[in-house]
């Protein structure tokens, strides 16, 4: 790994996700606050989340296609413009008239579509601007700016706002999107994969990114293992703020701050993950981020003292970034440039599609056995991806998928991207019949 200056354009993109996520951050909290303020029930608070995911089952095959064909900074202007006129349109109804649950369901289920599009086209971009080797320290910036915007800033903004005005932090994150928008428009170049093989249809690059995704073992693997870890994570995420109010007694202006506190974990991964990976290698980076929240869920669950579970939650929130970072990067390592928004949206669709399951079992496991049983439940979720990295994620098997393509063979080509310090490399073949038979 080196320590070479990131790109010009990547900067702009790290500027871009930063006010993005800034605007989330508001949003998030004032979400959840205002929730709890239409109703006390569980499941249709942890129905937010599940309408917020459930996208990614819907639609992430087909964006991954469309990725592929077009240009991808478009598909980030578009997708935050759309994105700010939805949150702009919540603002205007909260201003005026009552919000009922039912809106914030639909909502939840718009910014999800837009988050499809958003994120397959981020993550998309960042290989055609940023040197391979760079790829795993790029991914820790974007998350560290992730958590200082989100967390640090944004929920506390978010909770002050809201007791301000209902209707406010919903127009902050508005705003946000659109500064966002503009700033993924002042990326120079094209983004469009100019060495794609002619679509042969729809369903036939599905099917394809399918194909090689199920063929390549170790991302295979990789995906069952997020997959079990999302599902956990989602169950115990969907009715925390109530596990915060009525198991820690957090006031509502008190759970910003909370999290922002909860969010150091995560910002010193981001900060330093990379450098983790680097010293202690990505086998047990990995096995560390699955077995860590085991633990950590089974202590909340048992011991829910405030204190305590802001320790635990901070601790898993490190371990769990790390492997984030490195979940990611690997994909950005292997997979072809030409195949990448298909076989990353396949891989989305197992991973975040668990997300809006795990809410509904968080919502209906809070609701019959009380708001500790989803962090048991988790644990148990957690173990079972444990034994999946031990098991598969092998030393041997990480380095022969990383050198089973060069970078020659596998770096996109982009067309006049003229605001990155590398020179793309074109792809001397393109025989995409070897490319979906993986390794």
């Amino acid at each position: 790994m080196t320590d070479q200056p990131l790109p010009g354009a990547y900067w702009r993109l790290w500027f871009a996700a930063a006010i993005s996520n800034l605007g989330d951050g508001v949003f998030v909290i004032a979400l959840s606050l205002l929730a709890t303020r239409i109703t006390d029930s569980p499941l249709s608070i942890g129905l937010i989340a599940t309408f917020a995911t459930i996208p990614w089952m819907l639609f992430a095959l087909p964006v991954g296609v469309i990725i592929d064909r077009v240009d991808r900074r478009k598909v980030l202007v578009i997708a935050d413009l759309s994105r700010g006129v939805l949150v702009g349109g919540l603002a205007v109804v909260a201003a005026f008239w009552d919000v009922q649950i039912w809106m914030l369901w639909l909502l939840a289920f718009g910014l999800g579509v837009g988050e499809v599009f958003f994120d397959n086209g981020a993550q998309t971009i960042l290989p055609a601007i940023v040197p391979r080797d760079q790829l795993e320290r790029a991914n820790g910036y974007f998350s560290a700016a992730e958590v200082t915007t989100n967390t640090f800033l944004g929920m506390p903004l978010g909770g002050a706002l809201i007791a301000f005005a209902v209707w406010l932090p919903f127009g902050v994150d508005a705003a946000s999107f659109v500064v966002a928008a503009l700033l993924a428009a002042s990326l120079r170049g094209s983004f469009r994969p100019t060495n794609s093989v002619p679509s042969t249809g729809m369903i036939d690059d599905m099917r394809g990114g399918l194909r090689w995704l199920l063929g390549h073992r170790l991302l295979r693997t990789l995906a069952l293992v997020v997959t079990v870890m999302n599902l956990a994570f989602a169950t115990t995420q969907a009715t925390f703020v109530l596990f915060a109010q009525q198991e820690l007694h957090i006031s509502d202006n008190a759970f910003g701050p909370l999290l922002a506190v909860i969010g150091a974990g995560s910002l010193l991964g981001g900060i330093i993950g990379g450098k983790v990976v680097g010293l202690f290698g990505r086998r047990a980076s990995m096995l560390t981020a699955a077995l860590t929240p085991v633990f950590t869920s089974t202590a909340i669950a048992l011991w829910p003292v405030t204190w305590f579970v802001i320790a635990m939650i901070t601790v898993q929130a490190f371990a769990t970034t790390v492997g984030s970072i490195l979940s990611v990067s690997l994909r950005q390592q292997i997979v072809p440039g030409q195949l990448f928004g298909r076989v990353n949206s396949i891989y989305r669709w197992f991973s975040t599609g668990a997300m809006p399951l795990g809410a509904l079992l968080g919502g209906v496991l809070a609701t019959a056995f009380g708001l500790r049983a989803p962090y048991f439940a988790a644990a148990a979720l957690l173990l079972i991806a444990s034994l999946l990295v031990a098991t598969g994620l092998t030393n041997a098997a990480l380095s022969a998928a990383l050198t089973q393509y060069s970078p020659v063979t596998t770096e996109p080509t982009f067309a006049n991207n003229v605001d990155t310090d590398d020179t793309p490399v074109s792809i001397d073949r393109d025989p995409l019949d070897d490319l979906l038979a993986g390794p």
